[in-house]
């Protein structure tokens, strides 16, 4: 079975999003030829994404999931179903019944590939409280957002060690991934 990584891209200052949700520069990376090899390994490895619903909501709005080019299922976390089923080629299965639910359905999708932890600073905070994260990458974007939505924003985790297990340093962004040491 894969692994649940932890995969966002993040300011200098720790910020996901500006205050209004904003991109503030955060994925200019991904979508730039120095991305390309970064994108192409993190698509060939993933077989599920996890995401909330506030970043199912702003995809669906802004057409996100249309030009995304990850073509596996998307598990959304929520209270409450949507009215009506974003637009794009992949599949959305909603949870209703926790974090823990969530990935394991993730986790049976994606089979020998990752489950990607990528879809808000709250759901990475949840799956990190709950010990469910293996590895954390994080693609850190030389921009100052000053205020916004924080990644490590964490109050109820406490300390968790890591362990470096790679840095690629690429125009606009250096990308650092993390493997999270867990007690025996």
């Amino acid at each position: 079975m894969g692994r649940v990584l932890l995969d966002m891209a993040m300011t200098l200052d720790g910020f996901v999003a500006g205050p209004n949700d904003e991109d503030g520069g955060l994925h200019d990376w991904f979508f730039s030829p120095a991305g390309v090899e970064a994108v192409d390994e993190s698509v060939r490895n993933t077989g599920a994404i996890l995401v909330g619903r506030r970043t199912y909501d702003l995809g669906d709005r802004m057409n996100g999931f249309a030009h995304s080019p990850y073509r596996v299922e998307h598990f959304v976390l929520t209270h409450d179903l949507p009215e009506r089923i974003a637009r794009g080629e992949m599949k959305f299965t909603f949870v209703t019944e926790g974090i823990e639910s969530a990935v394991e359905r993730a986790k049976v999708a994606a089979g020998d590939r990752n489950v990607a932890v990528g879809g808000g600073a709250s759901i990475a905070g949840q799956c990190l409280e709950a010990g469910l994260v293996d590895e954390i990458q994080v693609h850190l974007v030389p921009v100052v957002l000053g205020e916004g939505i924080r990644l490590f924003d964490l109050p109820g985790v406490g300390k968790i060690e890591l362990e470096k297990t790679r840095v690629i340093d690429a125009p606009g962004v250096t990308h650092l991934m993390y493997r999270i040491v867990k007690g025996d």
